[in-house]
């Protein structure tokens, strides 16, 4: 069969709604507003990757069903045992910004070895009648592709934040799918491997889509929206609230611009994080102002939290009020947290032109 004979037939058809997917993950990203530009470059060309391989295992399937073997079944079967788990390394790329270089070794030796079948049958052959041989190092492609897939967990577990348990299983369920489709792909059901990772990119990209409209753009924290859905949702949970708000942060943005600022908020936002609690969640609500839902009720250990953020933001060389509240609703101890935030506030104030120190505090 020639490799342009009925091609609409056979792979328009077969590979239609893998096309809508590619296609609509294009379209998504001419519109995209919160991934940077270096990372919808490479989500692209993930895309593109996708659609290029589902031709190249179109055009191995049509030059499997000669009687004999050819120089172009042999091209076609390398080309697509290379990027196949080359894919994986893309969507790594993808994903994660500060990726080691020495990540692509795997797959340079992957693409030496499956080459090689041009030459020598360690990767793969074809007999007289066309038939697909294995060879001793023919699995390599998919234990690259496995290695891949484990350095694609241990990055998302190391960068997933304690606000994103979601995240974790979403990087799970993706990484179990895509394993299985491997593990078929070796039974000989290769046509799962590439709709299932057109389907994992597109799960994982509408996932950090929706995550981006509930969390912070600046801090990574859950934003104001977040902080009303989860005060309904979580309620029965909640047994306790800390209000937290920056000092100084318009003196910063005022004298020394608001890069400043940015980088000031981003480093408290840290610091909370660092001691927050399994479980609590914190909220960036406006510009200097943050909460957190806890679900501790007891005083002592609130108190103990806030002491840990404080001393940690002191040490990082900026200033926040606290205050919090426990044993009441959601919307009563949020309004008890800010008024104890506040005299909070107000103290540090006195203290500090006590000592004969500026200060810069909002009224």
């Amino acid at each position: 069969m020639h490799f342009f004979d009925r091609f609409f037939d056979v792979y328009f058809v077969n590979n239609y709604v893998l096309l809508i997917m590619l296609g609509g993950m294009t379209i998504l990203t001419v519109y995209d507003v919160y991934l940077e530009k270096k990372a919808l470059m490479r989500l692209r060309l993930t895309i593109l990757a996708i659609f290029i391989l589902s031709v190249f295992e179109y055009a191995e399937e049509c030059f499997s069903s000669l009687p004999e073997p050819t120089v172009w079944r042999t091209l076609f079967s390398a080309l697509c045992y290379t990027l196949r788990p080359g894919i994986i390394l893309m969507i790594i790329f993808s994903v994660f910004q500060r990726v080691p270089k020495v990540v692509v070794i795997p797959e340079i030796v992957n693409t030496l070895i499956v080459f090689s079948a041009f030459f020598t049958d360690i990767a793969f052959s074809f007999t007289s009648d066309n038939s697909f041989q294995r060879g001793p190092l023919g699995y390599t492609p998919h234990i690259v592709s496995g290695i891949y897939l484990a350095c694609l967990i241990w990055l998302s577990v190391r960068a997933v934040s304690k606000n994103s348990a979601e995240e974790r299983f979403v990087v799970f369920y993706i990484a179990v799918m895509a394993l299985i489709a491997g593990y078929l792909s070796t039974k000989a059901y290769d046509q799962v491997v590439i709709p299932t990772y057109a389907s994992c990119l597109l799960l994982y990209y509408l996932f950090i889509y929706a995550k981006n409209t509930k969390n912070d753009t600046l801090t990574g924290l859950l934003n104001r929206q977040s902080l009303y859905a989860d005060s309904e949702k979580r309620a029965d949970s909640i047994r306790g609230v800390i209000s937290i708000d920056m000092n100084e942060l318009k003196w910063l943005n005022d004298n020394f611009g608001h890069e400043k600022g940015d980088q000031a908020l981003v480093t408290v936002s840290e610091c909370f994080l660092k001691h927050l609690p399994s479980g609590d969640r914190v909220y960036r609500i406006g510009g200097d102002e943050f909460v957190v839902l806890s679900r501790s009720q007891d005083e002592s250990r609130l108190a103990e939290i806030v002491d840990k953020m404080r001393t940690s933001v002191d040490e990082a060389g900026y200033s926040c009020a606290f205050g919090f509240s426990t044993g009441k609703s959601v919307e009563e101890m949020i309004k008890e947290a800010d008024r104890r935030m506040y005299e909070d506030k107000a103290a540090i104030k006195a203290a500090n032109q006590a000592g004969g120190k500026k200060v810069h505090l909002r009224d």
